[in-house]
């Protein structure tokens, strides 16, 4: 099994091509390459220099015999009531399938949006958001990922469900798209939020349904992005689960946030922490998937 982690946190800090070295020194196999960056209008990738700039990241990875598996899109995909945002983001969404189709990326991770308080009609929506995304999906030949969410009640300041939040909602998200251009990427540590649990999501999607994962942990209250064994996630359970469906894709880490504070000269010890978590998880979900 790949293990990958994201790009976001480090890049903030060091920047794209300090980071994706230290990544790949650290022993992963690939990286997500992560695009929030996008929303920006100063970043190199909302320039005219933004294709040799993708390229020159790729042949970095490549000289150390890596690869980019996966990536982010700009968050949020869409804000009701916005349409001077929403105009903008749409342009940068594709920007990023394009860019992802230069590194060779095969999902891409488009987060859905809660439109209105109506889950059918939110699906509905989603789908249709979804299926305008599908002339690139040829062109780059990649898939567009989406990925189970949540929200916040502001009235009692804690996370709440809303799109794609519970296993049964997402299943049939999935449903309504096309899996030539579609996957759905199980996000282990937003399941954890909203009263259920990722094993559940994972086994209510199954085998022909989870594509990619993002993984970190938490401890079921907030959104936490800090690796496994560092809050509260059953992580047997997880592998359990994973093993149980037959989860062929790659082991992507979204557990990043805890290099936020790290003095530069530790940041490589603290990757390979990271890296050396993964190994341990991907060996227990093959050892349970040779148990069965």
């Amino acid at each position: 099994m790949i293990l990958s982690t994201q790009t976001e946190v480090g890049s903030e800090r060091f920047g794209d091509v300090k980071n994706i070295r230290m990544i790949c020194e650290a022993g992963f196999d690939a990286l997500d390459y992560s695009m929030f960056c996008l929303r920006d209008d100063d970043t190199v990738l909302n320039t005219s220099d933004y294709h040799r700039y993708v390229l020159e990241l790729k042949k970095i990875v490549e000289g150390y015999g890596k690869f980019f598996n996966q990536a982010h899109a700009p968050f949020p995909s869409y804000r009701v009531g916005d349409d001077t945002y929403n105009k903008v983001i749409l342009e940068r969404i594709k920007r990023a399938i394009e860019i992802a189709g230069i590194l060779g990326v095969k999902n891409i991770v488009v987060h859905p949006t809660y439109f209105v308080n109506d889950s059918q009609r939110n699906l509905e929506l989603n789908a249709e958001f979804y299926n305008a995304f599908i002339p690139l999906c040829k062109e780059y030949n990649i898939k567009v990922a989406c990925e189970n969410m949540f929200g916040r009640d502001g009235r009692r300041d804690c996370i709440i469900p809303n799109i794609c939040s519970l296993g049964d909602e997402f299943r049939k998200m999935m449903e309504m798209l096309d899996p030539e251009y579609f996957t759905a990427c199980v996000d282990i540590g937003h399941a954890g939020l909203v009263g259920t649990t990722a094993s559940d999501m994972l086994r209510t999607l199954g085998h022909d349904y989870v594509g990619c994962l993002h993984v970190h942990d938490n401890n079921y209250k907030n959104d936490l992005h800090c690796p496994p064994f560092f809050y509260d996630l059953d992580w047997e359970d997880i592998t359990q689960a994973l093993a149980d469906i037959d989860y062929k894709g790659d082991f992507t880490f979204e557990a990043d946030r805890f290099i936020d504070n790290f003095p530069e000269d530790v940041m490589p010890a603290a990757y390979r922490l990271l890296h050396d978590i993964g190994r341990h998880l991907i060996g227990r979900i093959e050892a349970k998937k040779k148990q069965k």
